[in-house]
């Protein structure tokens, strides 16, 4: 009986012993935004304080595992996944606050641009692009999150607060590449680079790509680096299915994977099985949804775990061990800057670094960092920019840069293909000249119906701080409001002949005056000289002679303007404001045609005026599906009259709100001075799909009108106002716009212009235009 006793008590220390020291592995499959429902998974584990000893994942799993082993709550990784940043993390975009308008171009009717690069025997070849998302936003962002734990940790993914792993794929060799130690941010971004979707990185002189090509579930890495007592399995993803013929993701999917083995061996453990049908890999926007998911998934699992795990730790063990850790990270400040390649010359590394250090040898923040990041980015000149972040000696990091240049020379091709008459083709080239201070020189070619024009333009930016630019273009175009008629659209008898041509040279000196505002100065002197050709009615024959007036003019101008929206064409988020004051000289000249009412020539008329517009544009997000435009337009001016009604007209100020506004002559919705506003409810019904409803009202100061002889003159003082409409549906492609729109104009003959646009209905600016 003492015996029985004795082994009894032996037996209950031995089990006792073993359930304290009782391990657990999480292993996190790939899954694109499905990997969410591992934060579910982690929310209802720790919930029941099932404890997580080792983490490995791949891809989307690699990412929420690296996030939990340095001490990130799983709510505050919902939150990031749901945050405006990750957002533009995952679509390649500058976010808001860091976006660059000093080195934007004015905008054109690109579709498609391709860089030409310098072969062997003088030979040019076209460089494709090898990702579809921009990589700099989630370059940077996996340093902001990773850098400053894999120092604390010694790059040493033992050391973290929960030992991690995660697997690359070595696509050269053809095999997986388990990553255990090194950068950490490099680590996880190597393991999340889907091909053609994110562009590879370099680690140890290896080219890496999605783990998920080769091993989608790491449990034998779990297995071999960490031999848990027992295993929990987070599946989001199965192996590649059926390739759709409408889908290339599901094609390269199945052209580049392997089969995974998502079976863990019996005994060893519990995979967890998540399904998320409806559900695409980027589908960020139902984060909220897919967490939820994840943890009523797990919770039907817990009484099995409990069952086969009796160690527990609490919600105080877990936030002291992260408090522990998190302590211990250094903020992210920077020493130096160094580039890894030699192929750039000494003055392409001097920009770069001056840039990104804001011409300082002091120390510098991340937030410098990212600022001046983006702005060498958006220069135009850089392909390849990846950061490695490494600590210093006295706490400091130092910043390690892999550079590659852009090929300086780029053709674009663009343009309209409408259901009207604005049909338009574009055609443009640019060549940039990387250095010190930077430079471009641009080529755009139009021709429509409508619109042809040609545009030449140089640039050449000038120091860092502070930082300026000069331009100098020229522009040759042509509107001709005849052959690109699209109905008989205008209104009060105006005739459908009008062609309007200019010719001019913009000389430009810009800085800006606020960079995290985004706020951009710019000083501009215009010469140039407009012919205006024309019938004072539609009732002539092949024998009369048009109205002609030249227009020769001086124009200074002072601006401030920055732009932040998200699209050229019906934007759905960010801010647009213009503020502008301008003198012009005109000398005009006026020689009437045989359908003119008078006769009456003019040889030198002078006529200088001042004038001042305010435009602002803004874009209010409600919710997930809901944003709202608001747009307002102040125009104040002394320009008086010409030497007819159809060059006074031509003359003035005119409120464009929408894109079908900028192709038509209405008299009803110009002036000198005015005020028109318009608000824009817009239904996201996709992240690329969207319906705009925009209404709008014009208010003039006063209105150019014609009496039943033909004598035009200006009316009293605020006439009544007009309104106008435009509806449209918009999917954002990923070579332009596609909208199918009608535009309702209150004062018009025709009120309603339904179209059909694929592309972009954008023309060069005039050049007397505020």
């Amino acid at each position: 009986m003492q015996i029985k006793k004795i082994l009894a008590a032996i037996l209950l220390i031995v089990v006792t012993g073993w359930a304290d020291a009782q391990s657990v592995g999480l292993v996190l499959s790939g899954g694109g935004a499905k990997g969410i429902s591992h934060i579910g998974v982690i929310k209802a584990l720790e919930d029941n304080n099932i404890p997580i000893d080792y983490v490995a994942g791949t891809s989307m799993g690699a990412i929420v595992a690296a996030l939990y082993s340095i001490g990130v709550t799983p709510n505050e990784m919902l939150a990031m996944f749901r945050s405006p940043e990750f957002n533009s993390w995952y679509k390649g975009e500058f976010e808001k606050g860091y976006a660059t308008y000093i080195y934007r171009r004015e905008p054109t009717a690109e579709m498609v641009g391709v860089s030409l690069s310098q072969q062997k025997k003088s030979r040019l070849a076209i460089k494709l692009p090898t990702s579809l998302v921009a990589p700099y936003p989630m370059d940077l962002a996996v340093k902001q999150l990773f850098a400053s734990a894999a120092a604390t940790c010694g790059y040493d993914f033992n050391n973290l607060m929960v030992p991690f792993r995660c697997v690359a794929a070595d696509i050269v060799n053809k095999k997986p590449l388990v990553l255990r130690g090194g950068d950490l941010g490099s680590a996880v971004r190597a393991s999340m680079t889907y091909p053609f979707l994110f562009k590879p990185i370099v680690v140890d002189s290896v080219l890496l790509f999605d783990g998920g090509l080769y091993n989608n579930f790491p449990w034998d890495v779990m297995v071999s680096d960490f031999n848990p007592d027992y295993m929990i399995g987070s599946k989001c993803s199965g192996n590649a299915i059926m390739p759709d013929s409408e889908d290339i993701l599901s094609q390269l999917e199945n052209m580049l994977r392997v089969e995974t083995d998502y079976s863990i061996p019996e005994g060893k453990g519990v995979l967890i099985d998540i399904q998320l049908p409806g559900v695409s890999i980027i589908d960020f926007q139902k984060a909220d949804d897919i967490f939820h998911i994840g943890y009523e998934n797990t919770l039907k699992y817990i009484a099995g775990l409990k069952s086969s795990i009796q160690r527990r730790v609490t919600q105080e063990e877990i936030l002291k061990k992260r408090m522990d850790f998190r302590v211990k990270t250094l903020p992210l400040r920077f020493k130096d800057v160094f580039i890894d390649n030699s192929a750039l010359g000494s003055s392409e590394k001097e920009f770069i670094i001056r840039t990104i250090k804001n011409n300082s040898n002091e120390e510098f923040s991340f937030d410098q960092l990212k600022r001046g990041f983006y702005r060498v980015v958006a220069t135009d000149n850089i392909n390849t920019l990846y950061p490695v972040v490494r600590m210093r000696s006295d706490s400091l990091f130092d910043l390690y840069l892999q550079v590659t240049k852009k090929s300086p020379m780029k053709i674009s091709i663009g343009g309209n293909i409408s259901s009207s008459s604005l049909n338009q083709g574009y055609l443009g080239f640019q060549y940039n000249k990387f250095s010190k201070n930077p430079w471009r020189a641009t080529a755009d070619f139009n021709l429509g119906r409508y619109y042809s024009g040609l545009n030449l333009m140089l640039r050449q930016d000038i120091g860092i701080k502070p930082l300026w630019f000069y331009e100098a273009q020229l522009t040759l175009h042509l509107f001709d409001y005849f052959a690109g008629g699209q109905t008989a659209f205008f209104s009060n008898r105006i005739p459908g002949n009008i062609q309007e041509s200019e010719m001019f040279f913009t000389l430009s000196a810009g800085t800006p005056v606020n960079i995290e505002r985004n706020i951009l100065a710019k000083f501009n002197i215009y010469l140039g000289r407009n012919l205006y050709e024309y019938y004072q009615t539609d009732n002539y024959t092949t024998y009369d002679v048009p109205d002609r007036t030249n227009f020769t003019y001086f124009s200074p101008t002072m601006t401030l303007e920055r732009n932040t929206t998200n699209y050229r064409l019906y934007p759905t988020d960010g801010k647009k404001q213009k503020l502008s004051v301008r003198y012009a000289y005109v000398d005009e000249e006026h020689t009437p045609g045989s359908t003119s009412l008078t006769r009456t020539e003019i040889k030198r008329g002078n006529h200088s005026s001042f004038s001042a517009r305010l435009t602002t544009e803004y874009y209010y997000t409600i919710n997930r599906s809901i944003s709202f435009g608001v747009l307002a337009d102040i125009s104040l001016s002394n320009r008086t009259y010409m030497g007819d009604h159809i060059s006074t007209l031509l003359y003035l100020p005119a409120f464009q709100p929408s894109p079908h506004n900028r192709t038509l002559l209405l008299n009803a919705y110009r002036a000198p001075s005015f005020v028109g506003v318009a608000l824009t409810p817009i239904v996201k019904v996709s992240p690329s799909f969207s319906i705009h409803m925009q209404g709008a009202y014009f208010q003039p100061n006063r209105l150019l009108i014609e009496n039943s002889e033909g004598i035009a003159k200006f009316t009293e003082l605020f006439p009544m106002g007009s309104f106008m409409a435009n509806f449209a549906a918009v999917w954002q492609s990923p070579v332009g716009p596609v909208s199918l729109s009608a535009t309702y104009y209150q004062r018009s003959e025709v009120k309603w212009y339904p179209q059909l646009n694929i592309g972009f209905l954008i023309f060069k600016s005039k050049a007397l235009a505020n």
